[in-house]
This record gives C-alpha cells, sequence and structure tokens, in this order.
C-alpha cells in the first residue's frame, strides 16, 4: 500500500492544450482573412501586414503560456 501521492503529467497536457487553442484561432482568424481577401473586402496589402501579427501575437501567447507552465510547477 503506497500513501505518496502519484505524480501526474497534467501540467504539461494542459500546455499543450494552451499551445492548440491559440494555434486554432490563429488559423481560424487567418482564414477568415484569407477569404475576405479573395472577396477584395480588405486590401493584400492590409492582409500581409495582420497576419504577419497575428503570427507575432500567437508566438508572444505561446511562450507566454509556457512561460506561465514552469512557473506554475512544484
Amino acid at each position: 500500500m503506497n500513501l505518496e501521492p502519484q505524480k501526474s503529467d497534467s501540467g504539461i497536457r494542459t500546455l499543450g492544450g494552451t499551445a492548440r487553442l491559440f494555434v486554432g484561432l490563429a488559423v481560424v482568424v487567418l482564414a477568415a482573412m484569407a477569404i475576405l481577401t479573395v472577396l477584395e473586402v480588405i486590401p493584400r496589402e492590409a492582409f500581409s501586414e495582420v497576419a504577419a501579427k497575428t503570427g507575432i501575437i500567437v508566438g508572444i501567447c505561446a511562450v507566454a503560456s509556457v512561460a506561465i507552465g514552469f512557473l506554475t510547477r512544484r
């Protein structure tokens, strides 16, 4: 009979889920912007600028979620 608490990898799974969420949102946003660009609602120059900024924002959010994951570990 082992009374010591079992260690779980739930922190790693949560971190992966958070990263998947950010990437999923970025894909949806970029797809919507691409559709609007094809329909000529958004100019091509604006699309390239916003697409680059969206990629940078997703990267920042991913790094922040990794940092928070490491800080909350015991």
